[in-house]
C-alpha cells in the first residue's frame, strides 16, 4: 500500500537510506555502551557518561527521523542486527577518538547518500539530508576535535578528573552532547 504515494524514489536510495538507518542505530547502541563504562564504579567520569548518553539519544533520534522519512516517501524500512559495541576503553581519549572515527564515518555515508540522491535525480532527498544532517555533522565531527585538543592538554590524572567536570559542565548547560558548539566551553 505504500506504494501507491511513491514518487521519484529510486530503490538504491531507498536501500542506502535503510544502511544509514542501521548505521545511525549503531551508533546509537555504541554511545549507550560508551556512556554506560565511564559510569561504572571503577571509572568515575559522570561527565563523560552524560555526554555520550546524550550522544546515544542523538544518534536514535536521527534514525528515527530517516524512518518517518521512508515512511512519508513510500519506503520500506528494513532494521538489521546491531553489532556488538566495544565494551570498554583504555580511558576518555581513546573513547573520544572512537567518537570522532564513528562521525566521521556516519558523515561519510550522509555525503555517500546525498551524492546518490544527486545522481538519482532526486532533490527531495538531497534537500532532507542538507537540511537535517549535513552541517550538524560537521558541528559535531569539530567539537569531538576540540574535545580531544582540550584534553591531550590535561596530561595527569587531576587533568582527566578535570576534563571530566568541564564537559559535565558543558553537558549540563544544556544543548546536543555532539551538535552544538555552545556546548564546549572556551579557556
Amino acid at each position: 500500500m505504500c506504494m501507491i504515494m511513491r514518487q521519484n524514489f529510486a530503490k538504491n536510495c531507498e536501500q542506502k537510506l535503510n544502511d544509514q538507518i542501521n548505521m545511525e542505530l549503531n551508533a546509537c547502541h555504541q554511545y549507550l555502551a560508551m556512556a554506560y563504562h565511564f559510569d561504572r564504579a571503577d571509572v568515575s567520569s559522570p561527565g563523560v557518561h552524560k555526554f555520550f548518553l546524550q550522544a546515544s539519544a542523538e544518534e536514535r533520534e536521527h534514525a528515527e527521523k530517516i524512518m518517518t522519512y521512508m515512511n512519508k516517501r513510500g519506503g520500506l524500512i528494513r532494521l538489521e542486527g546491531i553489532p556488538e559495541p566495544l565494551p570498554c576503553f583504555k580511558d576518555t581519549m581513546a573513547a573520544l577518538k572512537h567518537a570522532l572515527k564513528m562521525e566521521l564515518e556516519v558523515n561519510q555515508s550522509l555525503l555517500d547518500l546525498h551524492a546518490l540522491a544527486s545522481s538519482e535525480n532526486d532533490p527531495n532527498l538531497c534537500d532532507f539530508i542538507e537540511a537535517n544532517f549535513l552541517q550538524e555533522q560537521v558541528d559535531g565531527q569539530k567539537i569531538l576535535a576540540d574535545l580531544i585538543r582540550q584534553l591531550e592538554r590535561a596530561t595527569t590524572d587531576v587533568g582527566d578528573y578535570l576534563f571530566d567536570k568541564y564537559i559535565q559542565s558543558a553537558a549540563a548547560s544544556g544543548g546536543g552532547a555532539l551538535h552544538s558548539e555552545k556546548d564546549i566551553p572556551r579557556r
